[in-house]
């Protein structure tokens, strides 16, 4: 978040709908629609300098499928926090809230606002916080709960047909949430979660993460998480989190040339100095002393 020019809409590629009021008014009162419609969808295939603020909220309810590159969030209070791949973000109606791209690499995002009568429901279903969370999976397993398709059945016009077809199309995403995110993390043992998650971290190491998304990765809370983390590892996540890193920059330090402040950045360390007293500390000698240890 820093002084680019932002854009809340206008990047190449994209697909966007959103619902006249004649329209809205008459979707809300219609026997087929009024439970769940949707009444703006789209796409954004690479949404650089993307940014929405809405500091009163949004009337509507708004799930965003990031399927490649990197965003953020902030709900209500909150800490912005991370969104990766394979991330669904779920921000209830009323909530204060903003997001974006990140500069470094921005998000291709599949998005929709929706309301009915049967949003409580869904929300206290696939059990989404009142004050909204990130859930997160594989890229490819986000791909196919197929949002864009609820963005596909407005584009070709706002019939009866077509409006049901894009409710149809939401509620099949919902229903696929429900068994490819939550009921395979509801059948895994807590021992398994937590491996779960280590497996996770090694495929981002170079990432900023944090504590609440790790946990939020494992369906647990982070007190219970980080926990049986501890009791697992002997270590807190961050802490592991750190030591995975400082092992892949021991493999850079003895097969690549790179300085010491590249292997940081490469391994996600912003600070040099930081790096080298986790390295230590992890290690028991600076980088520089252990690339002149031989090996081998």
């Amino acid at each position: 978040m820093t002084s680019v020019q932002r854009k809340r809409e206008g990047f190449p590629g994209q697909r966007l709908v959103v619902l006249p009021d004649t329209v809205r008014e008459r979707v809300q009162t219609h026997p087929l629609l009024s439970g769940l419609f949707v009444t703006d969808a789209g796409i954004f295939p690479s949404a650089k300098s993307h940014f929405i603020e809405r500091k009163d909220g949004i009337s509507t309810t708004l799930l965003i499928a990031c399927l490649a590159g990197k965003g953020w969030v902030k709900m209500s209070e909150d800490s912005v926090r991370q969104v990766l791949p394979g991330s669904l973000v779920w921000l209830p109606a009323n909530l204060p809230h903003a997001y974006g791209a990140a500069e470094d690499d921005p998000w291709a995002i599949e998005w929709v606002h929706f309301q009915g009568s049967e949003v409580e429901s869904w929300r206290e279903m696939l059990g989404i916080p009142l004050n909204g969370c990130i859930l997160n999976n594989s890229p490819k397993v986000v791909a196919e709960l197929r949002l864009g398709q609820v963005w596909a059945h407005l584009d070709h016009g706002y019939t009866l047909a077509n409006l049901a077809a894009s409710s149809g199309a939401l509620r099949s995403a919902l229903a696929a949430i429900a068994t490819k995110f939550l009921a395979e993390k509801g059948q895994q043992s807590a021992e398994e979660r937590v491996a779960a998650s280590i497996a996770w971290m090694k495929g981002h190491l170079a990432e900023p993460l944090r504590l609440a998304e790790l946990a939020s990765y494992s369906g647990l809370s982070v007190p219970h998480y980080t926990v049986l983390f501890r009791r697992q590892t002997g270590f807190s996540p961050i802490e592991w989190f750190n030591r995975l890193r400082i092992q892949w920059s021991c493999e850079l330090l003895d097969t690549t040339q790179l300085s010491v402040a590249e292997i940081a950045r490469q391994t996600g360390f912003s600070d040099p100095f930081y790096f080298t007293r986790c390295f230590r500390r992890v290690v028991g000698v600076p980088p520089r002393k252990y690339r002149r240890v031989p090996k081998g």
